[in-house]
Parts: structure tokens; C-alpha cells; sequence
């Protein structure tokens, strides 16, 4: 008898923790269906400002959809090789904000980024007229025009084959910013520091003009002196007399 009640109390507990498994998991999956999980990525580490985002940065994990807000990114792929912005960090745990993030050609500072070493950038005012069809990332001849007193204009190429390396208007936007005006204000080109005396001295005393060089995506040498050249040979000889005064 005692064996009858003992098994009877047995299948009691059985089912009872049966049925409190599958209110368990009923109860977690309508949480979960409540929760609504959304994947998506947070940052692994502190992430520090002007920094490209790698995989490494990366932790994949669920949350819940009301917490991901619609300015948050949640494809790792709409991630990875954007910068921090040059003004903030990104905390350990945080999800990427799309104002955190930037693009290399919207950064401020896009233009020193592209410098190679030995390099600094020059910047030159221009306009649609002087501009014409140039864009950034081509190469360019760099042409100037003396006038001079009582005798020709001297003309001459000075550099070639030099990198544009941005083009912006006059509130420092590229043009391709929704916020700027789209119209050309300056150029920026990456030239080689030695050149900078004579090339400062060419743009005080003289008109620069920009045309496209030979092979204006060539990857090899850039800012190279023209050879020959009688506008170099004029500056060469204005310089030290400058210098020897």
C-alpha cells in the first residue's frame, strides 16, 4: 500500500514538473517573442576618435528592437571601414550610432589622411572656370603665368603629374556634401615640402592654372618638377636674388 502511494505521489511530482517546464519555456519564448530580438553589433573595446572600424571591433549579440534605435547600424557591413568621428570616442558595449560614424572622404582632416611621406598639402583658391572637369583623386600639371614689365608674359608648366587631393567650397564642405554649396571654392594639393618655397612664390607673383595631366590617374611618381622648364629656371633665379638682398 505505502509502495502504491509512494509511486502515485512520484507521478505527481512527474507531471507537475512537466507541466512547470513547459510553463517555463512558454513563459521565455512569449518574453522573448515580447522582447522582439533584434541582431546586431556592439563595440568590443573603447574605440578611440579618427579610428577605421575593423572586425576585430566588432561583438555580435541580440537585442531587444525598441533599444536599437533607427539611427543605430545594425549591419556589420555598414560598419566596418568607417572612422570614428574626429570629435568622439565609442564606448566599450555601445551599439554604432550613425553619427558616430563617418566615411574617409567626410572626415575634416580626409585631405592629410591621403598625404604620402615627404608630402604636405597646398591649397589654391579657384572656381568652375578655372577647375573645369578636374576632380579629386586626379593628377594635374601645374601652370604658371608671369607677367612681367615691358617685356611677354613668361609661361610654363612648374609641377606635374601632381595629386588633387580635395576639392571643397567656401565653408570647407566637399562638394558632393549635401550640406555645401557644390561649387568650387579651393583646391588642395599633395606636393612635396621642398617645393614649397617656389611654388608660394609662384602664387604670389603670378596666376596658377590647373590642367590635366598625360595620364591624370597615374600612380606613380607625383609632384615632379618639369624638366626644362623656363618658368622654373625664372623662380630659381628670382629666389636668390631674394635671398641674396
Amino acid at each position: 500500500m505505502k509502495r502504491i502511494l509512494l509511486i502515485k505521489c512520484l507521478m505527481i511530482l512527474s507531471v507537475f514538473s512537466v507541466m512547470m517546464g513547459l510553463n517555463y519555456v512558454t513563459a521565455r519564448l512569449f518574453y522573448f517573442k515580447q522582447l522582439n530580438l533584434q541582431k546586431t553589433y556592439i563595440a568590443s573595446r573603447n574605440i578611440p576618435p579618427r579610428t577605421k572600424i575593423t572586425a576585430n571591433d566588432l561583438i555580435e549579440m541580440e537585442v531587444a528592437a525598441d533599444y536599437v534605435l533607427p539611427y543605430a547600424y545594425i549591419s556589420k557591413e555598414d560598419i566596418i571601414g568607417k572612422y570614428t568621428d574626429i570629435q568622439g570616442m565609442i564606448p566599450a558595449g555601445s551599439v554604432f550610432y550613425k553619427t558616430m560614424l563617418k566615411e574617409e572622404n567626410e572626415l575634416p582632416d580626409h585631405a592629410i589622411l591621403q598625404l604620402k611621406e615627404g608630402q604636405t598639402a597646398y591649397v589654391l583658391e579657384t572656381d568652375i572656370t578655372k577647375l573645369g572637369s578636374i576632380t579629386a583623386g586626379q593628377r594635374v600639371d601645374v601652370h604658371v603665368s608671369v607677367a612681367r614689365k615691358d617685356e611677354a608674359p613668361l609661361n610654363g608648366i612648374l609641377l606635374e603629374n601632381v595629386r588633387v587631393i580635395s576639392i571643397k567650397d567656401h565653408k570647407g564642405l566637399s562638394l558632393d556634401d549635401p550640406e555645401g554649396t557644390g561649387v568650387p571654392y579651393f583646391v588642395e594639393l599633395a606636393v612635396k615640402k621642398e617645393q614649397l618655397d617656389i611654388l608660394t612664390l609662384a602664387d604670389t607673383i603670378g596666376e596658377i592654372r590647373l590642367f590635366s595631366a598625360n595620364d591624370p590617374y597615374n600612380t606613380s611618381a607625383e609632384a615632379e618638377f618639369a624638366n626644362d622648364s623656363v618658368i622654373i629656371t625664372y623662380l630659381q633665379n628670382l629666389e636668390k636674388k631674394e635671398s641674396d638682398a
